[in-house]
């Protein structure tokens, strides 16, 4: 008998359990896009401390590799949100106009991939601490 209760209650969780995806997945992606905003965030605010810093304690305090792992970091996290976007875009339950929006934000944010990996190699590339910082402080990110 209690075979049979449990048996019914998988079954019934797992009919409900399709029309809940997507609801998941955007859930999800949600909590990507806030994750990439405060990535973004952090990335900025560290831009600004290096604009405001002289050559000598940006060397001393090391901000030029600061500034790479942030850049990894958060190319990671957009990366991440991404494949969130691309698996909700891609389920046939996601409704059309979600679907339609995650492809829009999946373009825009391949765009903003690309900038943060070209960001970080010329910061990991630059040869003196002049040219970091002075790549640095152009480093800007919009959407």
């Amino acid at each position: 008998m209690k075979s049979r209760i449990v048996f019914a209650l998988v079954l019934g969780s797992a009919s409900l359990l399709p029309s809940g995806l997507p609801q998941i997945f955007a859930q999800g992606c949600k909590d990507e896009e806030g994750m990439v905003a405060d990535d973004k965030k952090a990335v900025t605010d560290m831009v600004e401390t290096v604009k405001k810093e002289s050559l000598q304690d940006f060397e001393k305090t090391f901000h030029q590799k600061s500034v790479a792992n942030k850049l990894t970091f958060f190319g990671s996290m957009v990366d991440g949100y991404i494949s969130c976007l691309q698996k909700l875009a891609s389920d046939p339950a996601t409704p059309k106009e979600d679907a339609d929006a995650a492809r829009g934000k999946i373009d825009a944010y391949s765009k903003l991939k690309e900038k943060i990996k070209q960001d970080r190699d010329a910061v990991k590339g630059a040869r003196t601490g002049k040219e970091a910082k002075a790549h640095i402080e152009k480093i800007a990110y919009s959407l």
